[in-house]
């Protein structure tokens, strides 16, 4: 690690993965003009970024000459998740929390200063919220980044803190590690309350936030709770590599 760290970081490459972040903020296709002004380049070199990543099967072209992902990022994106136990094998775990609580329920990683949706089960209840995978969700006022925040390290909590990301008080995030959960009621969203709880990997570390969410009105955070506890604990021993 410490012969990496000294080593300086090629600018390319910044610049290319910082495009294909871009890119994957945006709803559908972009042009070249618009992730120009995204990214702060000019527009001739974001064009030869694009057809490095289209030529590398990382972007591709529409027939309208914009740029949308290709499904390598999925395929890598799907095996991330399954390298630090986030995949498929939770899904069903979600599956029951959402019956049981009749709510749709997330699960969420700390990634670049947010709360970041990579799983996602909807309910047979509307939510009316743009909740999905990919969503970034504040750390300061949403349920799963309380719970990202309070059980990072405390040098992770410093890195933020230094790169101005807003976090939630001191008193508060020791709540939260108190109770091992946290709650967002109008916070993050108004009309929008939301739980959740810590999963760990198997060297205790926290690694992700499990979440219900309903509209406030409709939320029984009680209820919630306690199904969520049962689900935590299933999904935590699915993570570790418990039978």
């Amino acid at each position: 690690m410490d012969g990496i760290s000294r080593t300086p970081p090629l600018s390319s490459s910044q610049k290319a993965l910082a495009l294909l972040e871009a890119i994957a903020e945006m709803p559908t296709a972009v042009g070249v003009s618009e992730l120009a002004r995204q990214v702060g380049s000019g527009r001739g070199t974001v064009h030869k970024q694009l057809v490095t990543l289209v030529s590398s099967g990382w972007v591709e072209q529409c027939e309208d000459g914009r740029y949308r992902l290709s499904m390598l990022a999925t395929r890598v994106g799907n095996a991330a998740l399954e390298q630090a136990s986030l995949g498929e094998r939770v899904r069903p775990a979600m599956q029951r929390l959402a019956d049981e609580c009749r709510e749709a329920v997330s699960l969420s990683v700390l990634e670049r200063g947010t709360a970041l949706i990579v799983q996602r089960v909807e309910s047979e209840q509307v939510l009316n919220a743009d909740l999905k995978v990919g969503t970034r969700m504040p750390l300061a006022t949403s349920a799963s980044g309380l719970v990202l925040t309070a059980f990072a390290l405390p040098e992770e909590r410093a890195r933020l803190v230094g790169q101005g990301v807003a976090l939630a008080s001191d008193e508060r995030l020791d709540e939260v590690r108190r109770r091992e959960l946290a709650q967002s009621v109008d916070e993050y969203m108004v009309g929008i309350a939301a739980v959740a709880m810590p999963i760990q990997n198997s060297q205790n570390r926290v690694v992700a936030a499990l979440s219900v969410a309903a509209p406030s009105i409709r939320m029984d955070l009680a209820g919630s709770e306690a199904a969520l506890r049962t689900a935590q604990q299933i999904i935590n021993q699915l993570v570790s590599g418990v039978k």
